[in-house]
């Protein structure tokens, strides 16, 4: 998010009658504020034991999330990159066993999509497994859990910490 701030800050430079040392000083706080929310989430994820951080989302969207904290991807209810993709009866056993498996304790679903095949996924794992919700692909608005990005992911963080905690 910080090159995106970057990125926003120089084209936003460029608009004719913008106060650029008003533009540099809120793009600097923001970074400050992106720069904390690493720090928390880093300390966070960090107190989850490794063989916890096995991730199952209902589609592959926390594949950044997962390289910088040191999660597992362990599948997708939805397979490849589209939410219009129906798994096939086959997807959802294979995801099943691979669950099973990794001893998987939360699936996640995004809280805009319908989390039906996450519970038939957690069902069929045919172990004690969580459904929580994620803010994945929208914001909610300013009187929810997560009307900004910083509250997104803290909100998501927790919630990720809560269905991996022993």
């Amino acid at each position: 998010m910080i090159d995106v701030v970057d990125a926003l800050e120089a084209a936003a430079a460029e608009i004719e009658g913008i106060d650029t040392d008003k533009l540099a000083a809120s793009a600097a706080a923001y970074r400050q504020q992106l720069t904390a929310l690493n720090r928390e989430m880093t300390t966070a994820f960090a107190a989850l034991p490794q063989d916890r951080r096995a991730l199952v989302t209902n589609h592959h969207v926390f594949g950044y999330l997962a390289a910088r904290y040191d999660f597992r991807i362990i599948g997708a209810v939805i397979p490849g990159g589209t939410t219009l993709a129906a798994p096939s009866a086959a997807d959802l056993r294979e995801l099943s066993d691979a669950i099973r498996t990794a001893g998987v304790p939360t699936i996640f679903a995004d809280s805009s999509q319908p989390d039906r095949l996450v519970q038939v996924i957690a069902s069929e794992a045919g172990l004690k497994v969580q459904v929580s919700e994620l803010f994945t692909e929208s914001l909610t608005r300013p009187d929810g859990q997560a009307p900004s990005y910083l509250d997104m992911m803290r909100v998501n963080t927790q919630r990720i910490v809560d269905g991996f905690a022993p």
